[in-house]
């Protein structure tokens, strides 16, 4: 009798020992968890890109691999239909070889009702300084201020037009249409040298619009080839801007997007340099589909308004090339129509929070 209640009681302590065992596991991994946060989130440990001078060799920049945090991210969808594309679908990582499409994400939820009426933008927060720039940094203009992000209002209906690949002859026509509603907008510029693209550039930024970078060359194979010949293409284009107009561009849109054919294995280690120059890139939540093959001018204006009905929040992906003559006939009808749906406008600057692709793992 005695040996079975001693047995019964061993039998008792080890159950005990053990949930007590396993209760320490358990919180372990908990806590683990919790202060290794950047392990939890798959970040990548820091490699060396080194970026090369013209004339001299430049010590390495140091640059993380892992990816910006974004508020609001989507899959990209085409820019163009010669250029690289990648899927449309809903919040995922696209990996896949690119494929075309002109639907945009799907909205999480409906837009909320609001007033008609415009609302004012917020005063702007003071700037952060830029970092210091590293000594023998092949690059040293290309250093900006980030001001921190100036929060979306629910219920704020905006619409952010934006215009890729100008300066154009139609670059000066879309300016008129947008005095004459009295709105701004956003041109991402390329390296167009002609004095008459010149003086767009410079009528452009008298008449209040935001000037920023999108690509000098264009040329996918080559701006993307490793941080360093981004970083080439880019100060060719800050430098012509800079010296067209007097206006330092702090913010940018990749060509193609931030995801895109060319761009897989560079992607992160481009975006994380640009990021630590101060620098803001936009990607789009609605597509006009202007550069598709095929487009028309019913298309363009049915993609701009049955898209951006999905958000409070839009950024319309647009371009101004010479050859985009239906978005600029179409624009009126865009602009009238959407402040009739109670959204205003606004151009971007760097206090408003990007809409971003997810990048690539």
């Amino acid at each position: 009798m005695k040996r079975r209640r001693r047995t019964r009681h061993l039998r008792n302590v080890i159950l005990s020992l053990s949930a007590v065992g396993l209760f320490l596991l358990c919180a372990v991994m908990f806590y683990d968890g919790l202060l290794d946060p950047a392990l939890s989130n798959g970040a990548e440990p820091e490699h060396t890109v080194s970026v090369p001078d013209s004339e001299s060799t430049a010590p390495s920049l140091t640059i993380s691999s892992a990816a910006p945090v974004s508020q609001e991210e989507s899959e990209p969808v085409s820019e163009t239909a010669s250029e690289p594309v990648v899927s449309a679908a809903p919040p995922a990582v696209s990996s896949s070889a690119p494929a075309v499409s002109s639907e945009a994400p799907p909205a999480s939820s409906q837009p909320v009702p609001v007033s008609s009426q415009p609302q004012s933008e917020p005063a702007p927060p003071e700037s952060t300084p830029p970092v210091s720039v590293p000594e023998n940094d092949p690059y040293p203009a290309l250093y900006v201020s980030k001001p921190d992000y100036v929060p979306h209002e629910a219920g704020d209906k905006v619409v952010y037009l934006t215009f890729d690949d100008g300066p154009s002859n139609l670059t000066i026509p879309v300016l008129d249409v947008l005095d004459r509603y009295g709105i701004k907008a956003t041109f991402f510029v390329v390296g167009k040298t002609s004095e008459e693209d010149k003086e767009a550039l410079r009528e452009t930024v008298e008449r209040g619009h935001t000037l920023a970078v999108h690509t000098y060359t264009h040329d996918y194979a080559s701006i993307y080839a490793s941080p360093e010949a981004y970083l080439s293409d880019f100060s060719r284009i800050r430098n012509l801007i800079y010296d067209t107009t007097g206006v330092e561009p702090t913010i940018y849109r990749y060509a193609g997007g931030s995801v895109n054919g060319y761009n897989k294995g560079t992607a992160r280690s481009i975006v994380t340099e640009m990021n630590r120059r101060g620098y803001t890139y936009y990607d789009w939540n609605v597509d006009s589909g202007d550069a598709q093959h095929g487009a028309t001018a019913e298309s363009i204006y049915r993609n701009v308004i049955d898209q951006t009905s999905r958000y409070e929040k839009a950024i319309v992906l647009m371009h101004n090339s010479g050859a985009k003559k239906d978005t600029l006939d179409q624009l009126p009808r865009i602009i009238e129509k959407l402040q009739s749906m109670g959204y205003r406008f606004a151009a971007l600057d760097a206090t408003v929070e990007p809409i971003n692709f997810r990048l690539p793992d």
